[in-house]
């Protein structure tokens, strides 16, 4: 055994042995060190992107809500404006119908004003044509005759009673 610590070549491989130990333990450390490294880089990428996944995931959910209820809303808001429109068409319907009978009415009154008007211009012309017919004929008659003031009230008296008897 004495020979083996004198031989160069039990040493070379003692040293050799000694050198793979000691590059094997700082190999390993600096291995599982990189190994480890790189599996926490993993770790934190996973995380993350299940973290963004979950806030994507949080995102699409809070715009379906969001376009949830801007659908409800937009109806909301369709459904106001028909009742809206409904009721003003009504309310132009109701004021249109009640113009046509106040125009019906106006109508009415102006006709019964006219009628009235054309009635006392009626009578207006055939009083005064009896009054010039009687005039005439009595002018012609009792001119001849004796009595002229008798004539006389009768033409102031006709014309009163004329007119009493248009009103």
């Amino acid at each position: 055994m004495t020979e083996l610590f004198h031989d160069a070549e039990f040493w070379v491989l003692m040293a050799f042995l000694i050198f793979i130990l000691l590059i094997g333990r700082k190999g390993k450390s600096i291995a599982e060190k990189t190994l480890d490294d790189r599996s926490n880089a993993i770790k934190d990428k996973i995380d993350n992107s299940e973290n963004t996944l979950h806030e994507a995931q949080q995102l699409l959910k809070n715009s379906q809500d969001l376009l949830r209820e801007h659908k409800k809303s937009s109806k909301d808001i369709i459904k106001k404006q028909k009742e809206l429109a409904n009721n003003n068409a009504e309310n132009y319907l109701l004021n249109i119908n009640k113009e046509i009978n106040r125009k019906i009415v106006s109508a009415e009154k102006e006709i019964e004003y006219m009628q009235i008007n054309m009635i006392n211009n009626i009578q207006e012309k055939i009083s005064t044509v009896v009054i010039k017919t009687l005039e005439d004929l009595f002018s012609n008659e009792l001119k001849s005759s004796n009595n002229k003031n008798l004539f006389e009230n009768f033409l102031k008296e006709v014309p009163k009673a004329l007119y009493n008897y248009k009103k």
